[in-house]
């Protein structure tokens, strides 16, 4: 099994669960896999699964109440975000408690609260969302990527955002400190937005990568063991990897047709 494979099969293993983290990362996870590597998806018959994980979406619920962890506020968010690119239905959002919900979660964190209040605003309940420009660090890796996965609807749409270029210049100067520093879950969101961009990754930072692997298959950047870092981190690398796969079998189907 190649590098790629194992991480598929561990992240499947790991959220495979109802922790409401881990039922909204599956569907994110593949469906990002069937937009940015879709030989990959396709040669893993991994659709059944992707709608399997489309209707475990509408089993989380849409409440938000004061004391709602931040993990749990974005994964109900992301439950109707999700649904929606896919047409599908989703009860109505209660916009004062998303509202109130999203403000706690920024008195702690502006990253966390911007990306949260852009999820509801695509979901139509207004907002006046936190700027996160001053954002330095991993925080502002995080930032640069997450603003990519919006303007593509998380990898599904072209990259065509005025001031793409800025944050793709900026993700592409930062992957090796964030490699250095063995931050490899920021470093594999960059790795797959520069690819998503239309940028060459160089080949070593993706043995980089792969070096941080498992033997299990799973990918972590620290000795926590917390469930949904874990299934976090495993995702964001196999994203990366799937699509330099991807990106390969294309290049080779073309050149086969010259």
């Amino acid at each position: 099994m190649t590098p790629c494979d194992r991480a598929l099969e561990r992240f499947l293993e790991l959220t495979n669960t109802s922790l409401e983290a881990h039922v909204s990362d599956r569907a994110v996870t593949l469906h990002c896999l069937s937009a940015h590597a879709p030989e990959f998806f396709e040669a893993h018959h991994l659709g059944p699964k992707l709608d399997a994980a489309l209707e475990g979406l509408a089993a989380l619920p849409s409440t938000f109440p004061a004391d709602l962890p931040w993990e749990v506020v974005m994964a109900r968010l992301d439950a109707h975000y999700f649904r929606a690119l896919y047409g599908l239905e989703n009860p109505p959002l209660p916009s004062a408690d998303v509202r109130a919900a999203v403000a706690k979660v920024t008195e702690q964190s502006v990253l966390a609260g911007w990306l949260l209040a852009e999820l509801a605003g695509a979901l139509g309940v207004e907002f006046e969302i936190p700027d996160p420009s001053a954002l330095t660090g991993m925080e502002r890796t995080y930032w640069r990527t997450h603003q990519i996965l919006l303007w593509t609807s998380y990898l599904r749409d072209p990259l065509e955002t005025e001031g793409a270029d800025v944050a793709l210049n900026e993700l592409a100067r930062s992957l090796p400190l964030r490699l250095a520093c063995g931050e490899i879950d920021p470093a594999a969101e960059i790795i797959f937005c520069l690819q998503a961009g239309g940028r060459v990754v160089e080949p070593e930072f993706l043995e980089r990568l792969v070096a941080h692997q498992q033997a299990d298959g799973r990918f972590t950047e620290s000795d926590s063991d917390d469930a949904r870092e874990q299934a976090h981190c495993t995702a964001v690398c196999l994203i990366a990897l799937a699509g330099r796969r991807s990106g390969e079998a294309g290049a080779a189907e073309r050149l086969a047709q010259q």
